[in-house]
């Protein structure tokens, strides 16, 4: 476990999976990362890499044979190898290996970098295609998890939910594991949402956020303690909790990527909203966010 600091917070991040394991700030015992319960969701704030979201049948076809990929990739139950680190940042690496290259036959490394600015915790991840002639295809996004509600005595139903920019969005339904994006809502964003268990009986709240930038603020108004998720160019962002287990946590999630669609064909060349990378280039993904 590493342990990162600066004059604001304390931050513990798990080098398997790269992922945050506590979020504090100075003068505050309160821990604002969920920490866990295999009774409801036993991660905490997974990387979503290579796929974000399911598969159908949890497989694809690519170049002919067919691979087997469960829900969100791999990359959150493998070790990553720190490459760098400061009191107050560090970088971790995972790259292809045979295991990776049996569930997903590209060249790629992955580095994520978690940055502590200010009241912040800024997280970047770079995607880099290593191989020389082929293009990488991938998804990638975050599922981080907070404890929700924040203060004593709160209860889940008192926990709101607003955005910014504060409209009205196309909102992407799931049926069963596979996005409905044929068949949007619109979702009224003007003023705070309240959320309960069952506004996620349906699975996450995902908001087609398009590329452009979007912040997510969950507020536990007994105390006025909440977190803030900002997202630069994601294509989507979940909002969800477990159901029909309930436990006190949200996730806000950015997305650069999306699971199957209800129509999807299984063929990789197809799969909706995935990224491309020419050999030898790369690409990064930001987000950051903010206790109070």
């Amino acid at each position: 476990m590493i342990t990162l600091t600066n004059d604001q917070l304390t931050v513990q991040v798990d080098e398997l999976g790269a992922q945050l394991h506590s979020i504090k700030r100075h003068g505050d015992s309160r821990e604002y990362l969920w920490q866990g319960d295999p009774a409801s969701w036993g991660r905490q704030a997974p990387i979503l890499f290579p796929f974000v979201g399911r598969l159908k049948d949890d497989q694809y076809v690519f170049a002919g044979r067919r691979y087997h990929q469960t829900q969100h990739g791999f990359a959150r139950d493998r070790r990553f190898s720190v490459i760098s680190q400061q009191a107050d940042r560090v970088t971790f690496e995972q790259q292809d290996d045979a295991q990776t290259r049996q569930a997903f036959p590209f060249a790629f490394r992955l580095e994520v970098t978690i940055a502590l600015v200010d009241d912040q915790v800024a997280v970047t991840y770079m995607v880099v295609n290593t191989s020389t002639d082929r293009s990488l295809i991938y998804a990638i996004g975050a599922h981080p998890g907070f404890n929700m509600p924040l203060t004593a005595g709160a209860a889940f139903d008192q926990v709101q939910l607003s955005v910014k920019p504060a409209e009205e969005y196309s909102r992407i339904v799931l049926r069963g594991p596979y996005n409905d994006s044929n068949h949007p809502q619109l979702i009224d964003m003007h003023q705070p949402l309240t959320i309960n268990h069952a506004t996620f009986k349906n699975d996450a709240v995902i908001f087609k956020t398009a590329g452009s930038d979007f912040a997510a603020t969950l507020t536990d108004p007994t105390g006025q303690h909440g977190v803030t998720v900002s997202t630069v160019g994601t294509q989507y962002v979940g909002v969800w909790s477990a159901y029909p287990a309930t436990a006190n946590f949200v996730c806000v999630e950015p997305w650069w990527g999306i699971a199957d669609n209800l129509n999807a064909d299984g063929q990789l060349l197809h799969k909706q909203d995935m990224h491309r990378l020419a050999p030898q280039q790369s690409a990064q993904y930001r987000f950051s966010i903010r206790p109070f």
